[in-house]
């Protein structure tokens, strides 16, 4: 049996240093069908400003102090709604505002625009958006000394903190990453 393709979601997600102190993460998230397809049917409303073949096209913008990894700023754009009424999430993305993006985000983020709430297809790229901002953290890191890969220890505690920490195995506390830097050594020189 011939495989025929039925649908492609892009997710893209770009970080940028606004040089204030925050950063701004633009996410985008697209679904297309191929036209003519047979599983779902390009039935449009009248004025549907929708390209042929997309289903969903929908944008967020967070903007984010880079000390705290709080959200400062929610808002988005809908450009391709299938339904008249999808826009309505829109109104509620500004309840981000005031949120982490750290360990619980993700449980935060459903609570607020999760299932009724909100909209899956927001959901999911706010959590994709959240991830990228994990990873570009790892590369420019909250410290002042470049050579500790943003690696900040505590001097009361004597524990360390990252954004990346614990957000896979190998940036858990005692991984190869973190293990390298608390030495002072650059992971990536070192084959981590």
């Amino acid at each position: 049996m011939a495989r025929t393709p039925i649908h492609t979601r892009t997710i893209t997600v770009q970080v940028f240093d606004e040089g204030d102190g925050t950063i701004s993460i633009e996410g985008s998230l697209q679904d297309v069908q191929p036209e003519g397809s047979k599983i779902f049917k390009q039935v449009r409303r009248a004025g549907d400003p929708r390209p042929p073949g997309v289903v969903h096209h929908m944008m967020n913008r967070l903007k984010v102090d880079r000390a705290t990894a709080e959200i400062v700023k929610s808002a988005g754009d809908f450009p391709g709604q299938p339904l008249a009424g999808c826009g309505a999430v829109l109104g509620w993305l500004p309840k981000l505002e005031g949120v982490k993006i750290a360990s619980g985000y993700t449980t935060k983020a459903r609570e607020l625009l999760g299932g009724p709430k909100g909209c899956a297809h927001m959901n999911t790229l706010l959590q994709v958006m959240a991830n990228t901002r994990a990873t570009a953290s790892a590369y420019f890191g909250p410290s002042s000394d470049p050579a500790s890969g943003g690696l900040k220890k505590d001097p009361v505690t004597e524990t360390y903190s990252h954004p990346s920490m614990n957000s896979c195995h190998m940036w858990r506390e005692d991984g190869p990453i973190v293990t390298l830097l608390k030495q002072g050594k650059n992971p990536v020189n070192e084959g981590a």
